[in-house]
Parts: structure tokens; C-alpha cells; sequence
């Protein structure tokens, strides 16, 4: 059974690897040119092990990141370690093919038998029995399914910051009186820090207008270990904000294609858990796929099986995971924007809708600019 992977984020490149230590073709589809690099850190969860472990990398990624609360057997409840390292790790010896975007499926006899895609050297056609989508929360694989998909616009965003200092510690986090975190990472490149607000109306600009010596100021009387790593963020474009699109399937594939990853099941990053739902999505359809390499319907029901199960308590309780109430009102210094502060008039916030259909089109999260060396 030939396999089609369009993304090589985490999910998608270990999907990839799995297959081809079981032996079963693939091939990896990716939009972005091969020289692209995904900058900063990650928190992989212990729930995450077990997949890397299975295509031989987790020693690697673990050598090369900072242990956070090893248990008494040495085992780290979470390691943090830079993105591009694990990516690194999962690329090693895989083709993808950089700079194709899939724009059809190819179709016969009711079922998915391809996809036709757009590459350096002109539109391709990619036959497969099976098309995987491990194309993030927007998929376009996803769309062209026909997969019906909810997308909510979270209530919670993200002020968040990239330093070069590091921080003593590898983890460090403060519970807010409403049950919200503010973290900081402390990696092998440096620092960064994350202090979950409100979804703030007026969006990026609206987020950022007090300015970084306020964010500054904030951040450390929050969290009194960040003071250190702060003061190695000296530029605006080291802080950005962002907001959070959660994806739910009822439906997890359709004849020829099937969805791992954001595609299927998006939640509130600071849940920590992300990378570890998606690698094991990847890790339980390339089982499924090995068992049933003539059939892939039935590797489809197998993983669904199997799977489903496996990630249903991450998703009932869904972003309020990340929350430890504790009942208090949100105290001024919690809140961001500082309260009382005053911008200049900006245009109308957009609606958030409670919930969406994929086929309305995808709900975007608003995102200020990319900074170096962080999440």
C-alpha cells in the first residue's frame, strides 16, 4: 500500500518514518521550500514518547533538550528542546518533496486514489491508496475530503516572548486566580515565556500597543523567574500574540483519505500535549497500515479503533484542561492589556464565532509576528 503524507511537521515526518521502518512506500508532500526552518522550542510530554521511541529518535531528541521533573527512575516528565532538533531527528533519511501544494484529489470509483499537486516543476499527479492529512488546524486535505470539521476561536490567547538567556530552570509556571498559566521554557537555545489572557479585542495590534517594557514589567511580577530571560528582549518582534483555533472530527476518514494531527484534533497548546496526540496519531495508523497493507479501508477503521479511545478525555475536556480554578477574582496585575490602558481607536473586533464548519471556511487565529529562536 502506497501512502501519501502531505505536511512534514511532527506528525506528518514521523508518520513517514514509521511506515518506512514497517517497510510501506511513502511519500511526503510539503509546501514549504527545503531551506525552511521552524524556529524556538517545544515541551515534548511524556505522553510523546513512545512514538519516537518507535522510529528511533527519542535518545536523540532527549540528549539534545533539558530534562523537566525526572522521575525517580531518570525518565523526565517532559524534555524541552528545540523544534528544529526534533524535526532534524524525524527528517533523517526521509525524502519530502519541498514546494508542492496539493490543490485536487484524484478520484475513481467513489474512493480517493491520489492527489494532483502543484511542485517546482509544474503540476503532478501522485497516485496512492491512501492520502493522509497531517496538514495542520487549516488543511486543505481536509477541505477537499469533504471531512466535516468544527473550528472554535478559543476565548484564551497567548502573549508569549523568545530570548536568547536562559532560564536556571527548564520549566517554571504560576497558576493566575482563574485557573490561566503563565510558563517559562528554559531550552538548550535560550528562553521563552507564555502568559495565557483573554482574547483581546482589536487583536495583534490592540495585544502589543502598551509596548515591551510594560509586557516586561508584567511578565516578571508574575512570574519572578522570567526576569533573567527578559532581560535578553530587547526588540518588539521578540513578543508577539496569538490566538487559538481548536479543531474537533466527527468523522476521522473517508475512502482513500485519512486526517492525524491538527487536521483532526486541535486544542489549547498550553495543555502540553499537542505534539504527543499527534505523534501518536501517526504512530497507530502506521501499526494499522502494517496490518493491513492491501486494504486500506480497513487500516482507516483499525486506527480509528484504536485511537479514538485513546485521545477522547484530551478532547472532552479540552481547553479548560489547562486551567486549575481556583476561585478568586482575576487580580489587575493578571490582566492584559494593563487595566485603564488607553489605544488609539481601532476598527470594530471581528466576531468570534462559538463554533464552525469547515466547509464556511477556515477560522484563522490572528498572529503577530514571528520571532526568532522561540514557540
Amino acid at each position: 500500500m502506497r501512502v501519501i503524507v502531505v505536511g512534514a511537521g511532527m506528525a506528518g515526518l514521523l508518520l513517514a518514518r514509521a511506515l518506512a521502518r514497517r517497510g510501506r512506500p511513502t511519500v511526503v508532500l510539503e509546501q514549504a521550500s527545503a531551506g525552511s526552518r521552524v524556529p524556538g522550542p517545544i515541551m515534548l510530554p511524556f505522553q510523546a514518547y513512545d512514538a519516537p521511541e518507535d522510529v528511533g529518535v527519542l535518545a536523540r531528541v532527549t540528549a539534545a533538550g533539558r530534562a523537566i521533573a525526572p522521575r525517580p527512575d531518570g525518565t523526565p516528565v517532559a524534555v524541552a528542546v528545540g523544534r528544529a532538533v526534533l524535526l532534524d531527528a524525524l527528517r533523517d533519511g526521509i525524502e519530502v518533496r519541498h514546494g508542492h501544494r496539493v490543490t485536487g484529489l484524484v478520484r475513481e470509483g467513489g474512493r480517493v486514489t491520489g492527489v494532483e499537486a502543484g511542485g517546482p516543476e509544474g503540476p503532478v499527479r501522485i497516485d496512492a491508496a491512501l492520502v493522509v492529512g497531517a496538514d495542520g488546524t487549516d488543511s486543505p486535505v481536509r477541505g477537499l475530503a469533504g471531512i466535516p470539521a468544527s473550528l472554535t476561536l478559543s476565548d484564551t490567547a497567548f502573549i508569549s516572548f523568545r530570548s536568547p538567556v536562559a532560564a536556571e530552570a527548564p520549566f517554571a509556571i504560576e497558576f493566575l486566580s482563574d485557573g490561566r498559566q503563565v510558563t517559562l521554557l528554559g531550552w538548550p537555545g535560550g528562553s521563552a515565556g507564555s502568559w495565557q489572557v483573554d482574547r483581546i479585542a482589536g487583536g495583534h495590534e490592540a495585544a502589543l500597543a502598551p509596548g515591551l517594557d510594560a509586557f516586561k514589567a508584567a511578565f516578571t511580577r508574575l512570574l519572578p523567574a522570567a526576569a533573567g530571560p527578559l532581560s535578553g528582549v530587547t526588540q518588539p518582534e521578540q513578543v508577539r500574540s496569538r490566538e487559538v483555533v481548536e479543531v474537533r472530527c466527527d468523522r476521522w476518514w473517508v475512502p482513500g483519505v485519512t486526517l492525524i494531527g491538527e487536521a483532526l484534533h486541535a486544542m489549547n497548546p498550553e495543555a502540553g500535549i499537542g505534539s504527543g496526540l499527534g505523534m501518536g496519531d501517526a504512530l497507530a495508523l502506521a501499526i494499522a497500515v502494517d496490518g493491513n497493507p492491501a486494504d486500506p479501508d480497513a487500516a482507516c477503521r483499525e486506527y480509528e479503533h484504536w485511537r479514538r479511545p485513546a485521545v477522547a478525555p484530551y478532547l472532552a475536556v479540552g481547553s479548560q484542561g489547562t486551567r486549575v480554578v481556583r476561585g478568586g477574582p482575576v487580580r489587575d496585575e493578571e490582566r492584559w492589556p494593563p487595566p485603564g490602558w488607553v489605544t488609539r481607536p481601532a476598527a470594530p473586533a471581528r466576531a468570534a464565532p462559538a463554533a464552525r464548519s469547515a466547509a464556511a471556511g477556515p477560522v484563522r487565529p490572528h498572529r503577530g509576528p514571528a520571532a526568532p529562536g522561540g514557540p
